[in-house]
């Protein structure tokens, strides 16, 4: 039995008809404008579903970091704080505008960003917090806001794995500026990359709109620094025929991962704890083992494919080598890096396959 880590056809050749069916829609538009105003009926859509007033479609969740960024007033020399524990993408959307990156550790029971860190590393130059929804998992946000709101700091949400997640009945996405990717590995994803801003503040909107054209010609063009940066009408179609299944889509995840934490049964084996108050979305289903190493090369012998995601936080990474960092400098972080594993946890992973899969991690 070979088992991939994930298989995006699935959930495209089930969706296929509904897909052509807005793709052709788009074939069939005949200027510029009505382009634009296929991606606003997309973007109205999303607004409604994340529970924000607005949504600004764009063409990367990289992309989406750096305008809310830009248009909240950050810039050159400022600071903004994240964990190290992410995609290196988060780290450089803050970089990319001149920023510097403030990285802190990580809570254990769910890989998030732990808040007891944030308040010691706050200087004159904070100017934002970026919480990491990491694998789909809800960071505990009720006392980041209350930080926010001490020291009158922006909360940009980089939900770009955590599409339809919840924190207390309420849409990863609307407690401050979200910001999703929306690439072809999501559950929320098109062809290719895309990704989406959901925010409540009128003036920052404009401001973004003001920064992603070229002939808009305004001062706000020159700051961006990702222009052009729309969503084009064809990932706006895929992705708005799956927008319309994604709570569906979830449930089948989070089905997954029941499966996974009822067979697993191995005491190797450390699992992923949500927080009680929040809804996850399993982007990843993941574990923990001391030899991870060692666990993937066993399974991989009997054909299952699996992920070891962010094996070098970012702090320790080449890239952000001037900003000093070293290792132990957080050293969950970096005990988590060491052990995570991401299990084939795609929609469509039948139940034989994953009782595979556990029978397997069990003999371990």
């Amino acid at each position: 039995m070979r088992i991939p880590f994930y298989d995006y056809s699935i959930i495209n050749r089930k969706l296929k008809k509904e897909i052509l069916k807005e793709i052709n829609l788009v074939l069939n538009l005949a200027d510029n404008s009505s382009h634009e105003s296929y991606v606003r009926g997309l973007e109205n859509k999303a607004a409604d579903y994340f529970n924000t007033k607005f949504a600004i479609g764009v063409d990367s969740g990289t992309t989406a970091l750096q305008l809310a960024m830009v248009a909240s007033g950050i810039g050159e020399g400022d600071e903004v704080i994240l964990p190290s524990y992410t995609y290196i993408s988060t780290a450089l959307s803050v970089s990319n505008i001149g920023a510097k990156p403030v990285f802190i550790d990580i809570k254990e029971e769910d890989l998030t960003i732990n808040p007891t860190s944030i308040e010691n590393t706050i200087s004159k130059k904070t100017k934002a917090i970026i919480p990491v929804h990491i694998h789909g998992n809800p960071c505990d946000i009720g006392p980041i806001l209350e930080i926010c709101k001490k020291y009158n700091l922006e909360l940009i949400e980089d939900a770009s794995q955590a599409h339809g997640a919840e924190y207390k009945g309420k849409k990863i996405g609307s407690f401050g500026i979200g910001c999703f990717s929306l690439h072809t590995s999501k559950t929320l994803g098109g062809v290719g990359n895309a990704g989406i801003i959901t925010l409540n503040d009128r003036g920052v909107y404009d401001k973004i709109k003001k920064m992603m054209v070229p002939g808009n010609n305004t001062k706000e063009l020159l700051l961006s620094k990702r222009t052009p940066c729309i969503m084009d009408a064809i990932q706006a179609a895929i992705i708005k025929v799956k927008l319309s299944c994604l709570d569906g889509l979830n449930k089948k995840k989070n089905k997954i991962a029941e499966l996974y934490n009822s067979l697993i049964a191995n005491e190797k084996i450390k699992k992923i704890v949500p927080r009680k108050d929040s809804c996850p979305v399993y982007r990843d289903y993941c574990i923990r083992v001391d030899n991870r190493e060692g666990l993937r090369r066993f399974l991989g012998r009997v054909g299952i494919e699996t992920k070891a995601r962010y094996k070098l936080p970012v702090h320790l990474t080449e890239t952000f080598t001037y900003l000093g960092y070293k290792r132990g400098d957080f050293p969950v972080t970096e005990k988590i890096s060491r052990e995570v594993l991401c299990l084939p946890s795609f929609v469509g992973l039948t139940d034989d396959k994953i009782e595979f899969v556990c029978e397997k991690i069990n003999k371990f």
